[in-house]
């Protein structure tokens, strides 16, 4: 009962902290209407006069829906790149404030911190998720073979790994002390080897063994398998199976990794130095 008030705590004040500076809605109204555009207006530009090029697009993934692929990606790229910038860098944040020494010093589980920050930004993948989907089906007129709410049973199916890789990348940016830096090389890689706007099999193969130790890959691919190509669950299970099972790895070596960060905050009392 304890750790569910520490929980609800930290989500509590994270909550109230998002809602008193609302601005950050006008970026999610703007940005998934932008963002794809590069990559669609680029693949409109590479399909050739006579889109010639799309056959071999079709080949390559099995669906000649290129706007829908690209957007499946890039919304999935969104929210995990605001789970990186709110999860992944909330305890570098709170040593920055001033409040992480106050609030280790109390007897509680301190991993309880991130997930009570893990779980407001799932709040905000989730707001994320639904403005986008609902501009995409309203502005671009995108047609998914898919009923919507499929959507979202991929994108729970994604959160242990993702949360996973927040615990990791949060942990490591407490011992770095550097949260922007960190933030664009982890979401740069993820751009690259999560296959967010092509299919992985275009990359050479040992990025493609990167690539299939990410559970995003797999979440994507299984997303892209029943939005545009009809699949059902059981059809997709492959993926979503490697989705489940990686990102449960993801979280045991999160968790892994915040421990070591625990015991090196009580042997070496580096959370004060800035």
């Amino acid at each position: 009962m304890n750790r569910l008030k520490t929980i609800y705590a930290v989500f509590k004040s994270q909550f109230i902290i998002l809602i008193r500076y609302p601005t950050w809605i006008i970026q999610l109204l703007f940005w998934p209407l932008i963002f794809p555009l590069i990559y669609i207006l680029s693949a409109i530009g590479l399909s050739g006069p006579d889109n010639s090029g799309l056959k071999n697009f079709q080949n390559i993934t099995g669906t000649d829906n290129y706007i829908a692929y690209i957007i499946i990606g890039t919304i999935t790229w969104m929210w995990v790149n605001m789970l990186l910038w709110t999860f992944g860098t909330y305890l570098r944040e709170e040593q920055m404030l001033g409040t992480l020494e106050s609030n280790w010093l109390t007897p509680t589980k301190k991993f309880d911190f991130l997930i009570g920050a893990g779980l407001i930004s799932l709040f905000i993948a989730l707001i994320t998720n639904i403005i986008a989907i609902a501009e995409y089906i309203l502005i671009y007129r995108i047609q998914f073979q898919a009923p919507i709410l499929m959507w979202f049973v991929i994108f729970l199916i994604m959160m242990p790994g993702a949360f996973g890789i927040g615990s990791i990348f949060a942990s490591i940016v407490l011992w770095a002390k550097e949260a922007g830096a960190m933030v664009n090389i982890a979401r740069g890689i993820i751009m690259i080897v999560c296959g967010i706007t092509f299919p992985i099999s275009v990359i050479p193969d040992w990025l493609q063994m990167i690539s299939k130790i990410i559970p995003i890959t797999h979440g994507i691919e299984a997303a892209r398998l029943i939005m545009l190509n009809g699949y059902t669950l059981k059809e997709a299970s492959s993926p979503i199976f490697k989705t489940i099972i990686i990102g449960i790895i993801y979280i045991i070596i999160g968790r892994l990794f915040f421990a070591f960060t625990e015991y090196k905050a009580k042997t070496t009392g580096s959370f004060d130095r800035y």
